[in-house]
């Protein structure tokens, strides 16, 4: 009989065979040494990650390091200026110490003195060096307003020296030089008794102009009009002279470039859009539909008492809005009756079954509402920061408020957003400030956001300011307004839109010195742009403050311009944070500065100096008013004020608007600025 092995392909099977095994153990070879690569792969990933996470953690415990040094250097800067405040005290009167003086030597009554102010200088020092250390372990480049700390310390005397010693070089050259140009009533501030001096007379006589490039150096120009040797047919802030000639360029004008790029102001940009067949307005036919909702007994009618409706703008953030909402119940149980006043509505764009499940579910006592979009929006551009995102939200924002003003017939929405926490006095502080806004024509609307907020800027929570610069963030606007800006609200960009010249004729926001909302959204839309740099650090108020018996009267509009003189005519001309003195709170209100910026550019280089908000949006620099940027330094202990040169050409004031005053009445020096005065 013949055997398996005397089959004629026999041979061929078996070779068929281990060609076949020895393919197959040459692929798991290759999966399994791809597979141990993708396991290192993610050791190594989850390694570098968990490197990442205590890195992150070091670095936040860092910062907290630095701010807690940055604290006990202004506690010890208070100490050095009341130590030699005392001393010099007993040293005029030439009496012996009193028992207030005894706990702190004086310079006069104790030979130690000196000693112990050279001891809190020497604390000084090593704690700056911490400091100093803490940020480049953290990797945060020291700021140029930490120079401010070293005012005290005797190891950087010198140094401080010298830069003064080159400050003085400056004013005497522009002393001799020219004049810088200023408008009549920073003249006027710098040659009265309380300002005036040689070297305001000198270049009050002078004729000439000058300032300072980005580097510190003097340009002096020979007359009004003429440019330094070497500049090209530019303006100062960068803006090229031709009109824009393209949908790109009016396009980057108009959604907040300003004169800096492509067109010379957004608002001539702005009224060229205007004339392309309506190109950027948004229509009804694209604004999309309802969607499900719980509106049951949800109008102004149903509501006899509510003052506002609140509107929080919801999208897929779902562990955002619980929190968001979780703070507004919370200040709604502030004040007895506040419920009623301000029915709350949470209005979701899309379908996002995370935030409809906690909008139906446990956000069931607020009215709720969906957007959906008929068609997804379509970009006019390709430019990657040219976001889809910006369509959508401009969308919904116009859908939210027509159906609460058109449809359920509110006089007056405060616009959330889902990132927020509500400070306990907010409904309180929105229908204080609503009556204002009520009253005069020159509001444009009422904020609860302060651009330059952050803690080592703020101090007094009571006070409210008049700002050309639209904030955003927690708003409220009245039908009347919603009235004039529905029929052209643009298709993306709402809120720079909202900041155009064009839209905003002059009106005035009022917004607080302190944060009524903080804004903890570090992901959204605009990828934490400012989240960050800026917004971290803000400090909203947490006094309850009963604003029912709060005076808002120096918010009248004239009142408030004659406050913002007063306080100009008063200031000291500085031009660093160096020259800021560190004073006792108690003498705080008197230690104000003034810094004239003339143009954009110089605008920009100083705000960054000082630590605030470097952004310029149609000729209004943010938080500004007539130009004029306030801020506070070492939590209130000094007042710094921006102020516009003529040559910056800020907007416009609702005066100029209307024509109830004319340009030189209105703003001495012209340009739209309210000058030093």
């Amino acid at each position: 009989a013949r055997g398996p092995w005397r089959h004629p392909h026999a041979l061929w099977l078996a070779v068929i065979v281990a060609v076949v095994v020895l393919l197959q153990g040459a692929t798991y070879a290759r999966i399994h040494a791809r597979s141990s690569r993708i396991q290192s792969a993610d050791e190594e990933i989850a390694r570098r990650a968990e490197a990442i996470r205590a890195m992150l953690v070091r670095q936040e415990d860092l910062r907290e390091q630095v701010a807690q040094l940055r604290e006990v250097v202004v506690r010890m800067d208070a100490a050095v200026v009341d130590t030699l405040e005392r001393g010099a005290a007993a040293r005029k009167s030439n009496a012996e110490p009193t028992a207030a003086t005894t706990t702190t030597p004086t310079l006069a009554s104790d030979p130690s003195s000196s000693s112990s102010v050279a001891s809190l200088r020497e604390r000084q020092r090593i704690l700056m060096d911490r400091a100093a250390l803490a940020n480049r372990l953290a990797g945060v480049a020291p700021t140029d307003a930490d120079e401010a700390f070293f005012d005290a310390n005797d190891a950087a005397l010198r140094e401080m020296r010298e830069e003064r010693a080159a400050y003085a070089r400056r004013e005497a050259a522009e002393a001799a030089a020219g004049k810088m140009v200023w408008s009549k009533s920073v003249n006027d501030a710098m040659a009265s008794p309380k300002t005036g001096g040689a070297r305001a007379r000198a270049a009050k006589r002078a004729s000439s102009s000058s300032t300072w490039d980005d580097e510190d150096r003097v340009v002096v120009g020979s007359a009004r009009g003429e440019r330094p040797w070497g500049e090209d047919s530019r303006d100062d802030d960068g803006a090229f002279d031709p009109a824009p000639k393209s949908l790109f360029a009016s396009y980057l004008g108009r959604y907040g470039a300003g004169g800096s790029f492509l067109t010379p102001s957004a608002s001539e940009a702005g009224r060229l859009n205007a004339q392309m067949n309506g190109v950027g307005v948004l229509e009804d036919t694209a604004l999309g539909r309802m969607g499900a909702s719980r509106l049951r007994r949800a109008s102004a009618a149903d509501n006899p008492s509510a003052y506002a409706a609140v509107v929080i703008m919801a999208c897929d953030r779902a562990d955002y809005l619980e929190r968001t909402v979780a703070s507004v119940r919370a200040a709604l149980g502030e004040r007895p009756g506040d419920a009623e006043k301000f029915p709350v509505f949470i209005s979701q764009d899309g379908r996002h079954k995370a935030t409809r499940a906690y909008a139906e579910g446990e956000a069931k006592d607020f009215h709720w509402m969906q957007h959906l979009e008929d068609r997804p929006p379509t970009t006019r551009t390709r430019f990657r920061w040219d976001r889809v995102a910006y369509y959508r939200i401009a969308a919904h924002y116009k859908w939210a408020m027509k159906t609460l003003f058109d449809h359920l017939g509110y006089e007056r929405v405060i616009v959330l957003e889902d990132d927020m926490e509500l400070s306990p006095d907010f409904f309180g502080y929105f229908e204080a400030a609503g009556k204002v806004m009520d009253a005069d024509p020159s509001v444009y609307a009422v904020s609860s956001w302060n651009d330059n907020g952050q803690k080592i800027h703020v101090s007094d929570e009571r006070r409210l300011y008049r700002s050309d610069f639209f904030p955003g963030l927690g708003w409220m606007l009245h039908e009347a307004l919603w009235r004039e800006l529905a029929p052209k609200w643009p298709d993306s960009y709402w809120d720079d839109w909202m900041r155009l010249s064009d839209v905003r004729k002059g009106r005035e926001s009022i917004r607080p010195e302190v944060c009524r909302t903080f804004n903890f959204g570090e992901v959204g839309s605009s990828k934490g742009q400012f989240f960050r740099a800026y917004l971290r650090e803000i400090e909203p108020a947490s006094e309850r403050i009963d604003w029912d018996e709060e005076s808002l009267a120096y918010l009248d509009g004239k009142a408030y311009e004659d406050r913002v003189r007063r306080s100009l005519a008063s200031a000291t001309m500085i031009d660093s944070p160096t020259r800021v003195r560190l004073v006792p709170l108690e003498n705080a209100a008197s230690n104000v500065y003034k810094v004239i910026y003339a143009s954009e550019r110089d605008f920009n280089r100083l705000a960054r100096r000082f630590g605030v908000f470097a952004e310029w949006k149609d000729g209004v620099p943010r938080a500004g008013y007539r130009g004029v940027v306030t801020f506070k330094m070492y939590r209130g202990r000094a007042t710094v004020m921006l102020v516009p040169a003529p040559s910056a050409a800020v907007a416009k004031t609702y005066a100029q608007w209307t024509g109830t005053r004319k340009l030189e009445e209105a703003v001495p020096g012209g340009g739209g600025s309210v000058g030093v005065g």
